[in-house]
């Protein structure tokens, strides 16, 4: 829900209603954790990427320029244009109107809007975008052989010997577990100050997933984990900060890469 802006007028922290400079947003107005993907083109070319270049900041354009491969910049310019999307369909907000800095880590946000979080991850040919009203983390990643040794490195004891009892579901155990591990990481937004086996990720069925503290050997109840299935080569999970399963919507949003290039009015 939307508000004109009243000159003069300042809001009261108390009050349920957020002053973003140009326009009042209800606060928690969009409560539920909310998921959004894009899978990128099958053909990829520089003529498209430079159409869409102008849509994004000066530093992101400066990034792509220097990727060798080009699914590299694709990736990298979708996710800030999936971004620039939800904000759109959100707040009616445009590209002009957004300002983004980083944390002390690294993690991106968006300046002025306290209430409004998201985190970006892509893979291969996907790009995912989480949202909430909270910190919320996202790990796409594409499923592909991988070396048990640097698992036992980054795991702990437990999910290291739980892999190795996985002898025919061991690599789709190993992307569970890393993209658990991501999302959260993401979610609190430290990103590898925090080790991967100061935590532990164990799975009790298909949606109940406890986060232990290594530590202190007590559950993490502040961050809830979900994942969702959106290829059968693909592991995605999201983390969010308190709040519980049901505030996750129950099924990504898919955005095509044409809808995104709509939206900038760009024609491929």
């Amino acid at each position: 829900m939307f508000l004109q802006k009243n000159k003069g007028v300042l809001l009261a922290s108390s009050n349920p209603y957020l002053f973003t400079g140009n326009i009042f947003i209800e606060k928690g107005e969009n409560p539920l954790v909310e998921v959004y993907i894009c899978k990128l083109p099958d053909e990829k070319n520089r003529r498209t990427l430079e159409k869409l270049l102008p849509n994004v900041s000066i530093d992101r354009q400066n990034r792509m320029n220097k990727f060798v491969h080009i699914d590299d910049a694709y990736r990298t310019l979708v996710g800030e244009l999936l971004v620039g999307f939800i904000l759109c369909k959100r707040y009616g907000l445009k590209r002009k109107e957004l300002e983004f800095s980083t944390n002390f880590y690294g993690k991106p946000f968006l300046c002025h809007y306290p209430f409004f979080h998201y985190n970006v991850s892509h893979s291969g040919e996907w790009v995912v975008c989480a949202v909430h009203d909270k910190t919320v983390g996202v790990d796409i990643e594409e499923v592909r052989p991988f070396d048990v040794q640097m698992a036992k490195g980054l795991f702990t004891e437990e999910e290291y010997r739980d892999l190795l009892n996985e002898k025919e579901k061991r690599t789709s155990v190993f992307y569970d577990i890393w993209t658990l591990k991501e999302s959260y990481i993401k979610a609190v937004g430290k990103g590898l100050s925090i080790p991967l086996n100061s935590f532990q990720v164990k799975k009790h069925g298909p949606y109940t997933i406890m986060l232990t503290d290594m530590e202190t050997e007590k559950p993490i109840t502040d961050f809830v984990c979900k994942q969702y299935r959106i290829h059968q080569q693909y592991r995605l999970s999201v983390c969010a900060h308190d709040t519980n399963l049901d505030e996750f919507k129950e099924a990504p949003t898919l955005v095509s890469f044409d809808t995104i290039c709509d939206h900038v009015k760009v024609s491929i």
